[in-house]
């Protein structure tokens, strides 16, 4: 395996889904898990995990002691269809790529995720490491739009 693929479905429309995905991820993302999720030293706790809303804008975690991490930046943003940004463990040589397309659906939308680059950022045999952590992770987003959901049909069945 040399790449994480991933797709996935969730109950929103493209433009919910992107922005629950870029602008809610301090909310859905698992600090905790099989995987470290954090990039926070021993020393402090994370604080948040979000991205600049731009083409260039940082791909950054924030941590209590007041130090962050530019895990990546943005190099393509281009709501509600596509994202993509670079990520870099701080170990790594080099750096992978991670692009997400949303794509309409009956029923919702369609996420294709893909984390490349793995054997460029010298980490060649880390993909399929990546693959679960990836889909633990991105669990974690399909239940926050699917509680999004869940609770915008019940506050719009009050109205």
């Amino acid at each position: 395996m040399s790449d994480v693929e991933i797709q996935l479905n969730v109950p929103l429309p493209p433009q919910q889904a992107f922005a629950v995905f870029s602008e809610q991820m301090d909310t859905w993302w698992p600090r905790r898990g099989v995987f470290p999720y954090s990039f926070a030293p021993e020393s402090t706790q994370p604080l948040h995990i979000r991205f600049e809303a731009s083409l260039g804008g940082r791909y950054y975690e924030t941590f209590a002691d007041g130090s962050e991490y530019v895990i990546g930046r943005i190099t393509a943003w281009e709501p509600p269809t596509r994202l993509a940004y670079t990520w870099r463990d701080p170990v790594w040589p080099g750096e992978t790529t991670i692009e997400l397309r949303f794509s309409a659906r009956e029923e919702g939308t369609v996420v294709e995720y893909r984390q490349s680059g793995f054997a460029a950022a010298g980490v060649p045999d880390l993909a399929a490491y990546y693959q679960i952590g990836c889909e633990q992770t991105l669990a974690a987003y399909i239940a926050h739009c699917r509680a999004i959901y869940k609770l915008q049909a019940l506050t719009s069945g009050l109205a």
